[in-house]
């Protein structure tokens, strides 16, 4: 996590502002405590501070949005606490704009809370948060899959890098700086609380607001590989013409999946030492010479190298219907 203010533009601006109000506050705090203490007599004291709770972060952003509606630009944040919080005092950063969180702004135990570039819409209608992810009915929280607070920020998300910052009242920073694009629609997800990790979305829909990021289960000691629909046929048809393989591999590794015939020659690379720890990977049915392959049994070769060895052989039946 980067405790520094240099990475996002306004937060020095932030900070030094921040800081004279402390100050003051300080000294007010210094006072009170010094006339407890006179009046205690029990020893006694009574405790004035503010309170910070690291085990809120952030937790995954859509800097992608999805359709090129730059409008459904969001960042999730997640508390990994056992008791809920009020964010009042904290401030959401983006490039030159900053989001002071208003009072009684409550993160869910273990739970999550959406930061917004548009959140409402009037009329309602998909162009933003709630008509994306929720109902539609111009009203958030008024249905089962909103079920989770949210709140509009300001921000404008760039695709290919950026930064992002939340600063909480007594001034820890915390930051997420990208510098790749995922994909139109896929956000970027944090592998844990523990760990500053973070990789793009793995699941079916491409992000995962308000619910558990698809990374955060995606790993394995091993390579693990599923491969639907077994048999297909790539014969243009529009039913099974192609062929997807879920794998998931250990972090710090690449995979290198590769299909040959029966007599062991080279049919297609699918891909070569890639580094995302979960995936999925689609296959036409075409070879390295962009024709489509015969009907018959191929050999799924996969192979992952790096923090771990090893190689997973399988079988795939291209049919025809």
């Amino acid at each position: 996590m980067n405790i520094t203010a240099s990475s996002c533009p306004g937060v020095g601006q932030i900070l030094f502002g921040r800081m004279k109000r402390s100050i003051r506050r300080y000294i007010f705090s210094f006072f009170l405590l010094l006339s407890s203490l006179l009046l205690s007599f029990d020893g006694g004291l009574a405790q004035q501070g503010f309170y910070s709770n690291t085990n809120v972060v952030i937790n995954e952003v859509q800097a992608n949005e999805p359709s090129s509606y730059t409008k459904l630009e969001w960042v999730e944040l997640y508390n990994a606490d056992s008791l809920s919080h009020d964010l009042d005092g904290w401030t959401f950063v983006c490039k030159e704009d900053s989001t002071l969180i208003p009072p009684n702004t409550v993160i869910p135990a273990n739970g999550f809370l959406i930061l917004a570039r548009q959140l409402l819409s009037n009329p309602p209608d998909s162009i933003s948060f709630e008509g994306w992810w929720g109902n539609r009915s111009g009203i958030w929280g008024d249905s089962p899959e909103e079920n989770y607070p949210a709140l509009q920020t300001d921000m404008s998300l760039t695709n290919s890098g950026g930064t992002v910052s939340l600063l909480d009242p007594v001034n820890n920073v915390q930051t997420f700086t990208w510098d790749k694009d995922c994909g139109d629609g896929t956000s970027w997800e944090r592998v844990s609380v523990d760990q500053d990790i973070w990789l793009c979305c793995v699941g079916a829909d491409k992000s995962t607001p308000g619910k558990k990021n698809s990374v955060s289960t995606a790993y394995a000691d091993k390579i693990e590989l599923n491969i639907e629909p077994n048999p297909f046929s790539p014969d243009g048809d529009g039913y099974q013409d192609e062929v997807i393989f879920q794998y998931t591999i250990p972090l710090n590794s690449e995979l290198t999946l590769k299909i040959y015939d029966i007599k062991g020659r080279l049919i297609k690379t699918l891909a070569e030492d890639w580094s995302q720890a979960s995936g999925e990977i689609t296959w036409d049915g075409r070879d390295n010479d962009n024709r489509t392959v015969r009907i018959g049994i191929y050999v799924v070769w996969a192979e992952v190298k790096g923090s771990s060895h090893s190689i997973k052989k399988m079988t795939l039946v291209v049919t025809k219907k």
